[in-house]
């Protein structure tokens, strides 16, 4: 069943039209109703814990459920890279982490930079809708969306007497308020930079010739490839002949580890991603395996 899809391997954009978006759908309860109510349509959640995505994917089996498919990556990036713009209908996200501190509103997912990506990938007149019981973070997500533009907002209270899932029927019989933010793409937003992040089709090996790998020396360096584009060795390994590196490069915010291994093959050396590294192809990616090809070898 193609449910859980690997965003670093499959092609991309994802050609679907359409879309019922989920983010963050910790127990899949709401996504699988979703699909059940929306048999003609794809529904896409986006989740990082692993053990959610697990559940979910038994769920599944058990219902025999074929329009739900799910992927874990942080959200934004998952837009970024998976969806075509002006192909989602409908995105919910309910009772998301409402990170408390102020230094940490940077990491709340309707920043304007977040809603920024979901309205330049939905359809005229998509819908996102916004749950939490948080009321300061409802009225932070209703200025970031005004500050945007582009939406026609509504913020309300939930009652108890409309239909609800079972855990807000009994946090509104507690007492507990429960906000509802919906967003309505009606027009431009105001313009917000986005990731330059561009994946390539291809790694091609670096060879070197006539030379022995010393990777050690390359432990704990750190490389800035271009502005907001970093990259990082960590320890080195050797093992059967191969020579590896743990890496880590993040570029605007997006992160990878992974090894570069370097393997003999005759009189010289081919340096590459270890073929045990899943890894998302990209431009900058190219130039870190560059990088340990013209450092990580004996001159």
């Amino acid at each position: 069943m193609f449910c859980l899809i690997n965003y670093k391997g499959v092609d991309k954009p994802l050609p679907w039209d359409g879309l019922i978006v989920e983010v963050g759908f910790g127990r899949g309860e709401f996504l699988l109703k979703l699909a059940r109510d929306n048999p003609e349509k794809k529904v896409l959640g986006f989740e990082l814990s692993g053990i959610s995505i697990e559940k979910l994917l038994k769920k599944l089996r058990r219902e025999d459920l074929r329009n739900v498919h799910c992927t874990r990556i942080d959200a934004y990036w998952g837009f970024h890279f998976l969806l075509r713009d002006g192909s989602v209908e409908r995105i919910y996200i309910n009772y998301p982490d409402p990170w408390f501190k102020k230094r940490d509103y940077k990491r709340r997912l309707t920043t304007r930079k977040n809603l920024y990506m979901f309205h330049r990938k939905m359809r005229q007149g998509g819908i996102i809708r916004i749950r939490t019981d948080y009321g300061p973070f409802a009225e932070f997500s209703l200025e970031e969306a005004e500050w945007l533009g582009g939406f026609d907002t509504t913020m309300r209270e939930l009652s108890v007497k409309e239909p609800l899932t079972k855990y807000e029927r009994r946090w509104l019989s507690e007492g507990k308020k429960l906000y509802e933010l919906t967003l309505k793409k009606s027009g431009e937003t105001r313009p917000v930079e986005t990731p330059k992040v561009k994946e390539v089709k291809e790694l091609f090996p670096v060879k070197v010739e006539g030379r022995t790998p010393q990777f050690d020396r390359l432990e704990n360096v750190e490389e800035k490839l271009e502005d907001r584009v970093y990259t990082k060795f960590f320890r080195s390994y050797t093992r059967e002949g191969v020579f590896l590196i743990e890496t880590l490069l993040s570029e605007e915010g997006f992160t990878q580890k992974f090894f570069i291994e370097a393997r003999r093959k005759g009189e010289h050396w081919l340096v590459d991603v270890s073929p045990h590294s899943e890894v998302l192809r990209t431009e900058n990616l190219k130039k870190v395996v560059q990088l340990v090809a013209e450092r990580g070898f004996k001159p």
